[in-house]
Parts: C-alpha cells; sequence; structure tokens
C-alpha cells in the first residue's frame, strides 16, 4: 500500500463532501444572478479573491521554498505543489469577470471617467481591452511557470540528480521576482481597481503577503489534520510544526507592519484623494469589521505564535490556523466589498454561497491532484529532520 492509499478513504470523503456542497452553493449563486445581478457579480468576485488566493499563495510557498529551502516545505509540499495545480481552475473561473466589467469597475463608464480627471487620465491603462489581456499573461505566466518548475521537481525526484536540484533553485529565485511583481500588478488590476481614483504603492504588495499568510494557514491545518495518519505519523517531528508556526507569525507581522505603514502614510498625507478609501471602511459599520480585523487577525495571533507551547502543539497550531483561515475572508471582504457598500455595512446571501461554492469545488480539485501521487518524497534533500534525511 502506497503512503497515499493509506489516507485515500479519508481523502475520497473529504473530496466527495467538497464537491458536493460547492456544487450546490454555486449553483444557489447562479441563481442569484437572476434574483440581483449587481450583488451576485459583487459576489462572484469576492468568492473568486478569496479561494484564488490558495493557488496563487501555493505558488508563491513553492517557489520561496524552492529558493530557501528548509524542513517546513519538506512537510507540506505535496500540498502546495498540488495547490498550484489548481491555478487552471481559476483561469477559467476569472473569464466570467472579464465579460462583467460594467457591473464591477467604475472606470469601465464613459461618464465616470469624463467626471473624474484622474480615472480619465488612467484610460490607456484602465481599459477593458488591456484588462482583459494583462489578466490572461498573469494565468499564463503562473501556470508556466509552476508547470515547468514543477516538472524539474518530479524528474528530481526519480533521478536525484543534483545538478538538476540546483538548477530548480536557480531558476525559482528570478521566477520568485516574476512572482511578485505579476502578483502586484494583478491584485491592482483586481482589487485596488474597484476604486479608480485611489492608489497607494503598499496595497498589492499587502495583498499577496496576505495570501501567502492564508496558504500557510490552510496547509498548517490540514497537516494537522493528517499528522496521526501514515505516512505523516512515522515521519512528522514537533520542529514541523514549530517552523510553520514560525513562518506563520513572520507573515503575520509582515501583514501588519504593511497594513500599518499604509494607514500611517495616508493618515499623514491627509489629501482628499486618498482618505476616503478609508473613511468607507471605518464609517457605516464597516468600521466595526475593521477594528475586529485589527485585534484578531494580528494582536491575537501574534501573541499566541510567539508561545512555543502553541507552536509545538499541533492541535493548538490547527485551532489558531484556522482562526487566521476565517479573518483572512473577513479581511478581503472589508477590502472588497466597500467599494460597492459605501454607506453601510451589508452582507449579502450571495456573498457566503460563492465563497463556499468557490471553495468547495476548488478543495474538491485540490484533494484530486493530492491523490495523484506520494503524499511525502522520501529523498528531498531538504529534509535533515529524519534519519534518512541527515544521513544524506
Amino acid at each position: 500500500m502506497t503512503p497515499t492509499n493509506t489516507l485515500g478513504p479519508q481523502l475520497d470523503r473529504l473530496q466527495r463532501n467538497a464537491l458536493v456542497i460547492g456544487v450546490i452553493a454555486f449553483a444557489a449563486t447562479l441563481v442569484g444572478a437572476f434574483v440581483d445581478k449587481q450583488h451576485f457579480w459583487q459576489s462572484y468576485l469576492y468568492g473568486y479573491i478569496a479561494i484564488s488566493a490558495l493557488a496563487i499563495g501555493s505558488l508563491g510557498i513553492f517557489l520561496l521554498h524552492n529558493v530557501v529551502g528548509g524542513n517546513w516545505g519538506v512537510a507540506i509540499r505535496r500540498f502546495i505543489e498540488s495547490g498550484l495545480q489548481t491555478l487552471p481552475l481559476f483561469a477559467l473561473l476569472v473569464i466570467p469577470i472579464l465579460f462583467a466589467t460594467t457591473f464591477l469597475y467604475k472606470w469601465t463608464d464613459a461618464t465616470y471617467r469624463a467626471e473624474h480627471f484622474a480615472v480619465g487620465h488612467k484610460a490607456v491603462y484602465m481599459n477593458v481591452p488591456f484588462f482583459a489581456g494583462r489578466t490572461v499573461f498573469y494565468f499564463i505566466v503562473w501556470i508556466a511557470m509552476g508547470s515547468r518548475i514543477l516538472k524539474m521537481a518530479n524528474e528530481h525526484d526519480r533521478t536525484g540528480d543534483p545538478a538538476l536540484f540546483k538548477r530548480i533553485k536557480g531558476i525559482s529565485a528570478p521566477a520568485l521576482l516574476v512572482f511578485v511583481l505579476t502578483t502586484t500588478f494583478a491584485f491592482i488590476d483586481w482589487i485596488m481597481s474597484l476604486e479608480p481614483d485611489w492608489y497607494s504603492t503598499i496595497y498589492p504588495w499587502l495583498f499577496t503577503v496576505g495570501e501567502v499568510l492564508l496558504t500557510f494557514a490552510f496547509m498548517i491545518a490540514l497537516l494537522v489534520l493528517f499528522s496521526k495518519h501514515e505516512p505523516f505519523a512515522g515521519f512528522i517531528k514537533t520542529a514541523h510544526f514549530h517552523d510553520l508556526g514560525n513562518l506563520m507569525l513572520a507573515f503575520t507581522m509582515l501583514w501588519a507592519y504593511m497594513g500599518l505603514a499604509q494607514f500611517l502614510i495616508i493618515w499623514a498625507e491627509n489629501l482628499p484623494d486618498e482618505i476616503p478609501w478609508y473613511i468607507r471602511r471605518f464609517s457605516g459599520g464597516w468600521g466595526y469589521l475593521g477594528w475586529f480585523i485589527s485585534i484578531f487577525h494580528f494582536c491575537i495571533p501574534f501573541f499566541l505564535l510567539l508561545m512555543r507551547f502553541v507552536k509545538r502543539n499541533p492541535q493548538r497550531l490547527r485551532v489558531l490556523a484556522i482562526w487566521i483561515i476565517v479573518v483572512r475572508m473577513l479581511d478581503i471582504f472589508w477590502y472588497v466589498a466597500p467599494a460597492f457598500r459605501e454607506r453601510k455595512l451589508e452582507v449579502y446571501w450571495t456573498d457566503l454561497s460563492a465563497l463556499i461554492g468557490m471553495g468547495g469545488i476548488w478543495l474538491a480539485y485540490f484533494i484530486w491532484n493530492l491523490k495523484k501521487r506520494p503524499m511525502l518524497v522520501p529523498n528531498d534533500p531538504r529534509n535533515t529532520y529524519s534519519v534518512k534525511g541527515r544521513a544524506h
């Protein structure tokens, strides 16, 4: 029996349940398109941004681990590889957004461009054909990079060629730079341009860090779930959880630092082109959600992740990872929804159904990829926590 097969029944059940729930929720969301088309597209965009973060974040972590190494990545390697393989799903799901730009993006309205000089001045960049072309380009780059380097990694697993491993590391370094640049422009296009009068140079970087943090939290929660089953039960050490907890702490701190830096710069400048973005998000009920995120997305996780007894206890770390997933979903909602619902905090049933629908379908596809190969790579040279790794 292969290592993957020992988890086969559990994976099959999880995949089946995720697919059923996802399809039902997604179908319900589509019904919402006939009830209220405007809110349907807002919910669709929110669900897309929130769940695509797991695929995009997986690519980022995959490249990061190839560059810096470490035992932490060996434990979750198959997870992140399966995650990046779901990028074609989001390349498909982004197509409806490209045909619904008039429902989502103000800069598509000629009257709005004429009344707002700053937006009209950006028309060379903010136009539907160029927007769609850039989106297609992002996915071509992400899928090509991920597929190419993953193919090389699979070949290294088969042959153990040290020269190939060195080549993977060499290619992943510039690929990581390309990843950061392309995600920066992607989040400018997909999210920041929802409010085309506003701009921030920190914003897209902040979103990239948040996506990686969300992906780390998901991978940690999944690793703990599987850690009592083979092949993980005989492989995973406490140090793996400690390392992953430290990484979750690092990205939590980086996310908070960038968010605070953006807020302080805009607060100090007090420019009429910049402050409306925060005014919308701290008025009409949105401020309660903003303060909730500040406390429960940073303060409490930061305090808990400083403690070794939390990071070295799988169940405690899993609870914290799941909590970070929840507050990340709320944070993304706080960024996206006020662009449409400026007057007050409003939540529609399609917001939740779109999130669950895309999440369930993505999870089923993720598990389908995960079941293709053994869960662990026995000859990964970065494995030094096991006896075999130290001997190598």
